[in-house]
């Protein structure tokens, strides 16, 4: 595996760890706060954080980002994308809701191919095949909680997937932190209009702790995602994306007592095989690049 590519699954392995945690106190938090009034605090919080570091460091200039329609898209798929998946949480287990939204990765590759140009590599598919196989396996034990948990959770990973490649699109085309910006203030503006007539001041300590925090992890994880996928393609960074899923289990275990059963291990076995597939063909293939850069070396 190249060095930009390991960079950037650093990045992306901080931004799935912060977003799973913030999953994680959003579903505790949302059974006493109204959904949409804590969505909306979720991306109000970095918008005035962001915003107000850029116009210190940069004046009111930061604001100006190519492509505003994509900027735009890219705020409305993140903010209908989390009102769908913490929608999800108040059906659903952490982990199931986590296991039905990890569709998202197939549908990476798939907008990636249509909306960036790009050619996955057939390890790639094989990878995302195998990962897919691994979501139906840990899926079994969770049909019975189909309905508006499931249909939320998938609307989630589409919604979501559409971000990213979005995300992709522009990566290269301004700073992170701009980005960041626009994605959560967008979200943010989306929001006002319903969120302020539901609102309320927290009525408990852990609606006091909860609900700042989920607006700072979800800034951290965004800017980590934005700098992952500013170094590696959409389609190479997707399988590593199942990861969530094992750290989603951890916190369900931790926080809910929710152990997953042998299905579910099963299918995050499968899933980790999909990633470990994937890192293994990569540094095969660069090893091949490096002994054919050898041969054709003169003597």
């Amino acid at each position: 595996m190249q060095p930009s590519q390991r960079a950037a699954l650093y990045w992306l392995f901080a931004g799935i760890t912060l977003f799973a945690t913030m999953d994680a106190a959003a579903k505790w938090v949302a059974r006493t706060y109204p959904l949409t009034a804590a969505v909306w605090l979720r991306y109000l919080v970095p918008t005035l954080l962001v915003g107000g570091y850029l116009v210190v460091t940069k004046g009111f200039k930061f604001a100006h980002a190519p492509r505003p329609g994509i900027q735009i898209l890219r705020g409305i798929t993140l903010v209908v994308s989390t009102l769908c998946f913490w929608t999800a949480l108040s059906h659903l287990p952490l982990v199931e809701a986590a296991t039905v939204s990890f569709i998202g990765p197939t549908m990476v590759v798939v907008f990636s191919a249509f909306l960036l140009g790009e050619k996955p590599q057939r390890t790639h598919w094989i990878a995302l095949g195998i990962g897919f196989i691994g979501v139906l396996i840990a899926l079994r034990p969770g049909l019975t909680h189909t309905g508006i948990g499931a249909i939320a959770a998938l609307s989630s990973a589409a919604f979501y997937s559409l971000y990213l490649v979005l995300t992709r699109k522009v990566a290269d085309e301004a700073d992170s932190l701009v980005l960041l910006f626009h994605a959560n203030a967008i979200g943010a503006l989306a929001l006002t209009v319903v969120a302020p007539t539901v609102a309320r001041m927290p009525i408990n300590v852990s609606e006091w702790l909860i609900l700042p925090f989920l607006g700072l992890f979800g800034m951290f994880g965004h800017w980590c995602m934005i700098k992952a996928y500013s170094i590696a393609d959409a389609s190479t960074l997707a399988p590593f994306m199942y990861v969530q899923l094992l750290i989603a289990t951890f916190y369900g275990w931790l926080v809910y007592d929710n152990l997953p059963d042998g299905f579910t291990l099963l299918g995050m076995l499968v899933i980790l095989a999909s990633g470990l597939y994937v890192l293994n063909e990569g540094r095969r293939t660069a090893a091949r690049a490096r002994a054919d850069e050898v041969a054709a070396t003169p003597e």
